[in-house]
């Protein structure tokens, strides 16, 4: 059984996350939640406003399926997804699927992929990447010759499924560690050890010691699509 996770915060346009939501309605999950992080403290009222009125609207059209969870403070993707993971590691499904709330996902048979996934047993994080072609600052190919999966350095956190006792792990080990644009969120990481200088003089052994604290795949034919134009933030982050 797969549950769902989708990560929430302040945005413009409420029908983003709507998107995101009908993307993956047709799927059957054990259960579904919603996390919502806090606004910053230095908005106006107008700001806090509209972001309750979001709220509520999302939670009176969607209330019934979700269980959503409402942070009062800003703390971003990482801590909400592991303080959440950690509070309910026990009752969550054995495989999640996570994604973030601005983009809308491919059409595809979820309970396949999982199996797709198990297929490939180093297999930890599988993810969907963006329907464009890739950065090679973010991602590189190590064997794409699996039958559905690529294997690859670097991964996108906006869609991916993981089992929880893999993504209970990965979180552990990235505790005190520096990184993720100051812990904020976690694909990051990984990139920052691409970026250094040093790694392009890492044997490939040494690199592939880093992959298996990962284990990135990403699927040959599964895309989700960025609902928000390339290189445009979101307000008030």
């Amino acid at each position: 059984m797969c549950d769902l996770i989708i990560v929430a915060a302040m945005i413009d346009d409420e029908d983003l996350l709507r998107n995101a939501i009908i993307s993956v309605n047709k799927h059957k999950f054990r259960k579904k939640f919603l996390l919502f992080d806090g606004p910053r403290d230095t908005l106006f009222q107008k700001d806090y406003d509209k972001y309750s009125k979001y709220k509520k609207d999302i939670k009176k059209e969607f209330g019934d399926d979700f269980v959503i969870i409402e942070h009062t403070d800003n703390i971003y993707y990482k801590p909400m997804l592991d303080n959440f993971i950690t509070s309910n590691y026990d009752d969550l499904a054995d495989n999640l699927l996570i994604l973030q709330d601005d983009v809308i996902v491919d059409d595809f048979d979820l309970q396949v992929v999982i199996e797709q996934k198990k297929e490939v047993e180093d297999c930890k994080i599988l993810y969907f990447r963006e329907d464009r072609l890739r950065c090679e600052h973010w991602f590189n190919v190590i064997d794409e010759t699996y039958d559905n999966l690529v294997k690859t350095h670097g991964w996108s956190e906006r869609v991916w499924i993981i089992s929880k006792e893999d993504i209970k792990e990965i979180l552990e080990k990235l505790v005190g560690v520096r990184g993720g644009k100051g812990g904020k969120f976690i694909d990051v990481y990984y990139r920052n050890i691409m970026k250094r200088g040093s790694w392009k003089t890492l044997s490939e052994e040494d690199k592939e010691d880093h992959w298996k604290n990962w284990g990135t795949y990403e699927h040959k034919s599964i895309r989700h699509k960025h609902q928000l134009p390339h290189g445009k933030g979101r307000p008030h982050r």
